[in-house]
């Protein structure tokens, strides 16, 4: 099964089709933001995300093999049309095998599809990768 992006809006939506346990993606992305040295405490991160739940925020999960193995935080910034990206983690195993570029790229085609225009990558990471590709402002 190809990595797919799946914008979620609750840490409780069901991605995983048979959850070993209540809370099982919940936790698993807070272990993925907890490898991540160049992320803050996956607790932390996950607060500040479902703190964006309430005002009509979204997370986009990285699923593979009915796991997630990427997520990146997708916020209006409420001053313009673009969509700030940040947060950007991919599963310790995945680092270094262009995952997250691909995982970026999924997810700009599912904001452009929604009519956004215009990208605000707020981690180095992700505005390498949206520089290198071309994918901070679309093309007319």
């Amino acid at each position: 099964m190809p990595l797919e992006a799946i914008a979620i809006n609750s840490l409780d939506a069901p991605l995983i089709k048979k959850p070993a346990r209540e809370n099982e993606l919940a936790e698993r992305l807070q272990a993925l933001y907890d490898t991540d040295d160049s992320q803050p405490d996956g607790a932390e991160v996950l607060a500040i995300i479902e703190q964006g739940f309430k005002r009509g925020q979204t997370l986009y999960v990285g699923m593979f093999n009915d796991k997630p193995i990427a997520a990146v935080a997708c916020f209006d910034d409420g001053q313009t049309d673009a969509k700030r990206l940040q947060y950007l983690t991919v599963h310790l195993q995945n680092r270094g095998r262009a995952i997250d570029a691909k995982f970026i790229k999924l997810v700009y085609d599912a904001e452009v599809k929604k009519g956004v225009r215009a990208f605000v990558p707020v981690d180095a990471d992700i505005h390498r990768i949206m520089s290198e590709y071309e994918l901070l402002r679309v093309k007319d």
